[in-house]
């Protein structure tokens, strides 16, 4: 038997909601922290690709913000910094 489009839809947003429940999870509510997409991903227990998709949909709908870059240890790229939003008052 093979699932109809509508099962596959429905598995794919109880996948992506799981994820960024995750995700969300990893920040504990706490505005100040700020980590990379590998770090996200080690802290959740979730795929890299699975992470940066997801932080990208939240930083899109403005769950999350960029906040930055950091410096790799041996090497030469940056990888951008992630957190929850901070309000301006």
């Amino acid at each position: 038997m093979q699932a109809s489009q509508t099962q596959i839809d429905a598995l794919l947003s109880v996948d992506r909601s799981e994820a960024k429940r995750r995700i969300l999870d990893v920040f504990a509510n706490d505005q100040t922290v700020t980590f990379t997409r590998r770090e996200i991903a080690a802290r959740a227990n979730v795929e890299v690709p699975t992470v940066c998709g997801r932080v990208n949909e939240m930083v899109k709908d403005e769950i999350l913000a960029e906040r930055g870059t950091t410096k790799r240890p041996g090497r030469r790229c940056r990888e951008g910094l992630v957190g929850l939003p901070v309000s301006v008052n």
